[in-house]
């Protein structure tokens, strides 16, 4: 998240959150409107139309920003579409090398987000809601890191070594957030339009084009994207590929654990069961490998049978 000067340009970057993307997304893109807003200018350009951009835009238009997403697709067919999204964040910084000040200022983003989010809870159209939530480990740990954002954000943590969920030795346990992106999108690039935001259907192949359009002020949400566009070498997929089963109403919990391979894990939504638990790096292709769905299936159906041995 940075802004900077291209010629008469200013260019506003809101990417690059890794499995964070749909849980930070209020908090980077409120830091986004503010830099995006310093110019004054009266025309903003938001490049991409996933959570960031939808976001982003949807602030700037409130304030009375004229905004206009330029994207080659909307949803439902963006990546953001096909996000687990359980309001937790991780797995987009690493720990052994960021200082002090992003940790803070981290914690600031996710609490301002998870307050947006609070907002959305229990209104139908937006797909929110609260689940019981269990993180599984093979090994009883001695000494817990306090969650991103702080403990508070969390209710009823605890942790358990005795009648755990599938059997296993050691269980964290809270409430949290799932966010169906199949209502939440719509309900986000319905409230973005509403408000004012214009979209057009807009394929970019580099930078230059990116920088002819009329606007002064863009804010780039492009995601993966940034990496053809602006030339951010340090961006590459991390292939998660999920799948969909029928929904059950009385499976009210959802889980994680861990396995040599990466993780497992299973979050109920009203329209169906989600289960994942790929991880591919480097991997473009989005289309779907039938031995990882193979496997994966698998690996849930041994945790489930531990429920009925």
């Amino acid at each position: 998240m940075e802004s900077q000067k291209i010629a008469n340009k200013t260019l506003v970057h809101n990417y690059g959150h890794g499995g964070g993307g749909i849980t930070l997304s209020w908090g980077t893109s409120i830091i986004a409107a503010q830099l995006a807003s310093k110019p004054l200018a009266k025309d903003i350009a938001i490049i991409g139309s996933g959570v960031m951009g939808l976001t982003t835009a949807l602030i700037l238009s409130r304030e009375g920003f004229n905004v206009t997403i330029y994207a080659e697709d909307f949803p439902p067919n963006t990546t953001s579409n096909i996000a687990a999204a359980l309001w937790l964040p991780s797995s987009y910084f690493d720990r052994s090398i960021v200082k002090p000040e992003f940790l803070e200022k981290d914690r600031q983003i996710i609490r301002g987000s998870f307050s947006r989010f609070l907002s959305f809870v229990n209104v139908p159209r937006y797909g929110v809601y609260w689940n019981n939530y269990h993180l599984l480990l093979p090994k009883v740990r001695d000494s817990i890191r306090a969650l991103p954002g702080g403990n508070d954000l969390y209710p009823n943590l605890a942790t358990s070594t005795k009648d755990n969920l599938f059997g296993y030795p050691y269980q964290s346990y809270m409430k949290a957030l799932i966010i169906d992106p199949m209502l939440y999108l719509p309900a986000i690039l319905q409230d973005a339009q509403m408000a004012g935001v214009k979209l057009k259907q807009t394929k970019f192949d580099n930078q230059d084009q990116v920088l002819a359009l009329t606007e002064n002020v863009i804010v780039n949400c492009s995601g993966l994207g940034a990496s053809k566009l602006f030339g951010d070498e340090s961006m590459y997929p991390i292939q998660g590929q999920l799948t969909h089963l029928l929904p059950q109403p009385k499976i009210n919990y959802s889980y994680v654990v861990p396995t040599p391979e990466g993780y497992l894990y299973m979050f109920p939504r009203k329209g169906s069961i989600v289960i994942g638990g790929t991880a591919v790096k480097r991997a473009y292709s989005t289309q779907p490998d039938q031995q990882l769905t193979e496997s994966m299936v698998r690996g849930h159906a041994d945790l489930a049978r531990k429920l009925t041995s």
